[in-house]
């Protein structure tokens, strides 16, 4: 099955400083609560950060990331996000196989992530890979005004 059909695949390359304006701009349409570009700059300089982008391999676009942070062989998707016109085109599992190689070539065993519990898509897409509920945090996310704030699940996954 093709995943990006008549679409050229998406170039995967390791997260760098000079993303952090269009991982901030994908990341503020993508959630309620956005970074900013500064925050996204601070965050890919540190050296325990690891990161992988993907662009449209015809025009340039971003069309998703994941930024991830690690210490003492394990690490935390911190943020993952795929432009809304590339959903459901194997955005996220580029991006979810290119990373989970990157930092286990790191020495990186084990990555947490947490996921709201109403995100389905997200939610089988992390259980494609084999990451598993490990914990939840009842009304972790915020809510709209006479909403439920939601949970977040929190999973885990072996590397190697």
């Amino acid at each position: 099955m093709a995943l990006f059909g008549r679409a050229t695949r998406p170039i995967v390359t390791p997260l760098s400083v000079g993303h952090a304006a269009d991982c901030a701009d994908l990341h503020g349409a993508s959630f309620s609560h956005g970074w900013s570009s500064f925050d996204f700059e601070r965050l890919i300089a540190a050296s325990s950060s690891f990161g992988d982008v993907a662009y449209d391999g015809q025009s340039g676009k971003l069309l998703g990331f994941v930024l991830s942070r690690g210490a003492a062989g394990e690490a935390e998707i911190l943020t993952i996000a795929v432009a809304t016109t590339a959903r459901r085109r194997g955005i996220g599992r580029a991006l979810l196989e290119r990373h989970l190689g990157h930092l286990g070539s790191t020495g990186i065993a084990v990555l947490f992530l947490e996921v709201a519990e109403n995100n389905r898509a997200a939610r089988a897409l992390y259980t494609a890979f084999g990451f598993t509920e490990v914990g939840r945090r009842p009304s972790y996310y915020t809510a709209k005004p006479g909403e439920v704030a939601g949970a977040a699940l929190v999973l885990r996954r072996s590397i190697g």
